[in-house]
């Protein structure tokens, strides 16, 4: 089943908004800044957005990018799909708790673990956006274990495990 991506165009305009801060400090002899916000950006932005469609047929993941080979891996490998906390801030004071509180924000994205190498357990995670967020993991409750999608959630898959054992 292929499912649309979701854009959050102002974090777009956000990240014009940083590099033409950046533009001014290569403007006024600090080019390090540019070179480093433009070395950040071919590896960790531009590879989580350019994905323009998710699929999952024949028990196998796929997410495909444009620019960037896809990533594909049998949904069988998957050991977690969690809320990706993409913004942290402080929430000020709770009315029942006087203390402070910090508040994440997810934006409909999900963080999908999942092992990429079965001989060494090396766990690997790509972030998704799906359009469609309740069709999205109605499908993946279909093909996976319904213990490792823990969204709203706090229990870590994990622990889950180690309790489990």
């Amino acid at each position: 089943m292929k499912f649309g991506v979701k854009r959050h165009w102002w974090m777009w305009g956000l990240c014009v908004l940083w590099h033409l801060v950046a533009a001014r400090f290569f403007a006024i002899g600090f080019w390090q800044v540019l070179a480093v916000l433009l070395a950040a950006d071919f590896f960790l932005i531009f590879p989580e957005a350019s994905h323009y469609s998710y699929d999952i047929t024949n028990r196998q993941f796929t997410a495909k990018r444009a620019g960037y080979s896809d990533i594909s891996f049998p949904v069988s490998a998957i050991t977690a799909v969690e809320n990706a906390t993409l913004f942290t801030a402080w929430g000020g004071r709770s009315s029942v708790i006087n203390m402070n509180q910090i508040i994440e924000w997810a934006f409909g994205t999900y963080k999908i673990i999942y092992n990429a190498n079965a001989e060494n357990h090396s766990r690997k995670s790509v972030l998704i956006c799906p359009k469609n967020r309740k069709e999205f993991l109605n499908e993946l409750r279909r093909h996976v274990d319904p213990e490792v999608i823990l969204i709203n959630n706090t229990e870590s898959a994990f622990k889950k495990k180690k309790d489990k054992l």
